[in-house]
């Protein structure tokens, strides 16, 4: 996997994706395996943006059940199989449980009745899978277990609790470079640190490709002809069609903030609790913990992160949560409006030429992590049809990512590996979303000595270089509630 953005422009491509998270990657993917020549240019790195910001769950859609669609519910169910099946080294069930109370919704009867339809609806969840990956039925469990399995719970009022399973990423960041591997091994070629300028146009306005501006070669712009472009840029989807004079009502957005705790999990589970009219999850992960989501109108200027926490630490008393607990900040921006009840449920493909009249053009409005490879889908079966081509069937929900898995080795090795074989082009490349250094919190100084000498001698930095490197690491840190210097 190399970067050779330069020879991008020899050639005129099928399609040009703009947007390497991990709904561009999968669309990447998807229309190589299809057979079509593609090219995806990101503007940071692989998965930088949103799809950085996660709880690391891959949720099999039962939230969906409180708004009756059944659609998104089995949708869910279908990609989080997948993912079990196609990512077996980072994706493996997890266990969830919700206390119940009182009467009405949060009543051990209703919760009962939800994990009881929600299992009769999703029957074939397991279709497929080998024994170790299988999600096994929901069931209510009584007060006592409940206590047993989470101690601490406050017991007054305690009805019982609801227990099942949905799935985890070991490391979403690994997931998405599995998605990127399996791109290029099916002949695309891809590009971080390259950011789409703007869209161009050929005869009759239609949209004939992207100019891009090389991230890494100051001053350095190239255009990128196209029959086709996808605009998967996320939170800046609109940012490309306004500086390209496509107008459309932008893209309402939400910050979404996940904070990781610098220590070990209390229990082996997932456990939620209703907090100001949501409901939020603490997490197990990586031997630390993951509480989320908590969302806010991403035009407003950011809330404090502690505050946050100190809405978890009274949503989940029995957890001790502390102001010191918070290692890290996991932000991103997602389409929504107004608060967590105005957070997107369904993703967006549009067609452009059916909407506004611009050919050429697909924009991918993506929302969750565990569907994007069934949005890419939809996406490619429509870029398919406005090609002109015959329909050929997407092969990435039985395809196993084999290169998605975490490095193993010497740290100095898997850095030198993440510089050669997979486009970590800057120090936070690698410690963020390569060798998961970086996403439990501020790594320690000697590991990202090791990392930044292994590129300093694969990428012929220099001392100033080196430098500037490691501020930006550090300034990264500062900013995410995680003090102190690398």
């Amino acid at each position: 996997m190399k970067r050779e953005l330069a020879a991008f422009a020899a050639r005129e491509w099928d399609m040009v994706v703009v947007g390497g998270g991990i709904h561009g990657v999968a669309v990447a993917w998807d229309a190589a395996l299809r057979g079509l020549g593609v090219a995806l240019v990101e503007r940071e790195d692989f998965g930088a943006g949103a799809s950085w910001n996660s709880l690391k769950t891959i949720h099999g859609g039962m939230r969906h059940l409180q708004r009756l669609d059944v659609a998104s519910l089995r949708e869910s169910a279908r990609e989080r199989r997948t993912l079990l099946r196609i990512a077996p080294e980072l994706v493996e069930p997890l266990r969830f449980l919700v206390p119940c109370r009182g009467y009405g919704s949060s009543s051990r009867v209703a919760l009962a009745l939800g994990l009881f339809v929600n299992d009769l609806l999703t029957r074939d969840r397991n279709r497929g899978l080998p024994a170790d990956r299988q999600i096994p039925a929901g069931r209510s469990i009584g007060a006592a277990e409940a206590l047993t399995l989470v101690p601490g719970l406050p017991a007054r009022g305690l009805g019982g609790a609801a227990l099942w399973h949905d799935a985890q990423a070991v490391s979403t960041e690994r997931l998405l470079v599995g998605f990127v591997h399996a791109a290029a091994d099916a002949g695309a070629a891809l590009a971080n640190h390259a950011e789409a300028l703007e869209l161009l146009r050929g005869p009759r306005g239609r949209v004939a490709g992207v100019a891009v501006r090389d991230g890494l070669a100051a001053g350095s712009a190239l255009e990128l002809r196209a029959r086709l472009v996808v605009n998967a840029a996320g939170p800046w989807i609109d940012e490309l069609g306004a500086r390209s004079g496509i107008g459309r009502a932008r893209l309402p957005l939400l910050r979404a903030r996940n904070l990781v705790l610098g220590r070990p999990p209390c229990v082996p589970l997932a456990v939620g609790a209703r907090s100001e009219g949501r409901f939020l999850f603490l997490v197990p992960w990586q031997g630390r913990s993951i509480v989320g989501t908590s969302y806010e109108p991403a035009s407003a200027l950011p809330s404090d992160p502690l505050e946050f926490l100190d809405e978890a630490a009274r949503a989940f008393p029995w957890a001790g949560i502390e102001r010191r607990d918070l290692a890290l900040v996991h932000e991103g921006l997602v389409p929504g409006e107004g608060g967590p009840h105005g957070l997107w449920t369904r993703s967006r493909v549009v067609d452009h030429e059916r909407e506004d009249g611009t050919a050429g053009l697909v924009s991918l409005e993506g929302v969750k992590y565990t569907t994007a490879r069934a949005v890419a889908e939809r996406a490619v079966d429509l870029s398919l049809r406005r090609l002109g081509r015959p329909p050929v069937a997407c092969r990435t929900a039985e395809t196993v990512l084999r290169k998605a898995r975490r490095l193993t080795g010497a740290l100095d090795e898997r850095a030198r590996f993440a510089v050669r074989e997979e486009m970590a082009l800057s120090l936070s490349d690698a410690v963020l979303r390569r060798l998961d250094l970086g996403t439990g919190g501020r790594p320690a100084p000697a590991d990202v000595a090791v990392v930044s000498a292994a590129m300093e001698a694969e990428l012929g930095w220099d001392d100033t270089r080196v430098r500037a490197e490691q501020a930006a690491l550090d300034t990264f840190f500062a900013s995410r509630g995680a003090g102190g210097a690398c």
